[in-house]
């Protein structure tokens, strides 16, 4: 999830980074008045994101020895302010950390890095959300379980495939390394990635429901509602 710019072509980084743009600026009316409406939100927003990404395993050696790994809580903040401001916080917490992490040199791979680890789990995260709204009760577990656990597990095993493919078409690392070595690594972080999400949404949920944008009292609450 750290990538550096001397793995990628320039081409390649600049029409990512030109792709990044192109989604974004649609976005940015929805974005910023979601997170302007929900101001509290948004801090614990950010808060969550800087937090989860300073958690990070360095791999300093072998056959994948410069790669990282850090949770992504995406999922959890595409509960709390909608896909748009999502993609927007976790591109700006992707350009941030990669000055940060890897040094403004490498600043152009950002949009690149942003395609592989932001767009996939909020992308499923959203899609899950619609799903169950579409096609399952109103119902307090469903939108904990599926919406809160199982998006971010899913989505952080995508971003896995993604960042893994890419950097086996940048030809940085044996290829046999990176599907039998690396890959495996987020199987292990899905599970705390999941996990961690389900518990706060559980907790937002009952203790501070503000937080969450996605939740609806009347929605998920009413006496009618059964388990199915």
């Amino acid at each position: 999830m750290n990538f550096y710019s001397s793995w990628f072509s320039p081409g390649l980084m600049w029409a990512a980074n030109l792709a990044l743009l192109l989604l974004l600026l649609p976005l940015a009316p929805a974005a910023w008045r979601s997170m302007g409406r929900h101001h509290a939100a948004t801090a614990a927003a950010l808060l969550i994101l800087a937090l989860w990404w300073s958690l990070r395993a360095q791999i300093g050696g072998g056959q994948i020895g410069g790669m990282s790994y850090h949770l992504l809580g995406l999922a959890l903040i595409t509960l709390m302010l909608g896909s748009a401001a999502a993609l927007w916080l976790g591109s700006l917490m992707m350009l941030a950390a990669t000055a940060l992490f890897n040094g403004a040199a490498h600043l152009p791979v950002t949009g690149l890095n942003v395609w592989c680890s932001v767009v996939p789990p909020v992308l499923v995260s959203q899609l899950l959300l619609y799903g169950c709204r579409r096609f399952l009760p109103p119902n307090l577990f469903v939108y904990i379980f599926i919406n809160g656990f199982l998006a971010a597990a899913i989505g952080m095993l995508l971003a896995g495939l993604c960042i893994t493919g890419a950097l086996a078409w940048s030809a940085a690392f044996n290829n046999e390394a990176l599907w039998h070595n690396a890959l495996p690594v987020f199987l292990f972080i899905a599970w705390g990635e999941a996990f961690l999400s389900g518990l706060l949404c559980a907790v937002f949920v009952a203790l501070a429901p503000q937080l969450m944008s996605t939740f609806s009292d009347e929605r998920y609450l009413r006496r009618q509602n059964t388990i199915w």
